[in-house]
């Protein structure tokens, strides 16, 4: 599967869902219901403890990889993006495939240990959104014990749906995570939003007919989203303005 993400050609998805997609610009904000957050680079930036942890791994096998190669596969589950630089190498093992997502899981939570990473300017921008009476779905290319790991408690209960790649066969930017997000929480795909930062949240918004707001952040500055997003945004606070 992770072989196919890699070769996607984005513009051949992109095109197809931008000429039939409703919600683009200018924004309606009266027909959207329900707003779907990407996690990993939106509501949070965890970008430094997957790529340890990543490493982690790949330092069993002697090799590694940097941050810049990491992000160029942002937005895919990181066992995917682990074993693609196994497969590369020519060293991945598939019979150990469940030994290296059990240790990948343990490293994760152990760089987690103690640390609240969740930012207020995403606690602060879910509030105020939840109030304006918006249904919240999550759909993260993180596995589920990763997500509950990383997201407070108290945040968790404002989401009516999470989907993490533990719930689908195919992870982004197969629309599959957003499309079980909308049908979780009984609301049509062309009233719902997602907000995310990366190629992969975009094209898995436009495959599953759904309009996309761009989170901008330090790792995806020189992404072009090739005027298929209704806007972009610099903090998640700012979507309190335009929603």
């Amino acid at each position: 599967m992770f072989d196919s993400i890699i070769s996607i050609n984005p513009s051949q998805y992109i095109f197809k869902s931008h000429r039939t997609n409703p919600l683009m610009n200018p924004l309606d904000k009266s027909n959207i219901k329900a707003i779907i957050f990407d996690l990993d680079g939106t509501l949070i930036d965890s970008s430094e403890i997957y790529f340890k942890a990543i490493n982690h791994i790949l330092s069993k096998f002697s090799i590694s990889c940097t941050m810049e190669e990491m992000m160029v596969h942002c937005g895919a589950p990181a066992e995917d993006i682990y074993i693609y630089f196994l497969k590369e190498q020519g060293v991945y093992d598939p019979s150990r495939k469940e030994e290296l997502k059990k240790e990948f899981d343990e490293k994760f939570r152990e760089l987690l240990k103690d640390k609240d990473i969740f930012p207020e300017d995403s606690k602060k921008a879910l509030i105020k959104l939840k109030k304006k009476g918006y249904t919240f779905a999550m759909g993260t290319g993180a596995t589920r014990i990763s997500t509950v790991s990383m997201v407070p408690k108290d945040i968790l209960l404002l989401f009516d749906a999470v989907v993490t790649c533990d719930d689908v066969t195919n992870p982004k930017p197969d629309p599959e995570t957003f499309l079980k997000a909308s049908e979780d929480i009984m609301t049509p795909p062309t009233k719902c939003i997602v907000i995310g930062d990366g190629r992969h949240d975009l094209i898995a918004a436009k495959e599953a007919g759904m309009g996309f707001i761009l989170l901008r952040n330090d790792h995806n500055r020189d992404f072009d989203p090739d005027g298929c997003c209704i806007c972009e945004i610099n903090r998640m606070i700012d979507l309190t303005n335009i929603l």
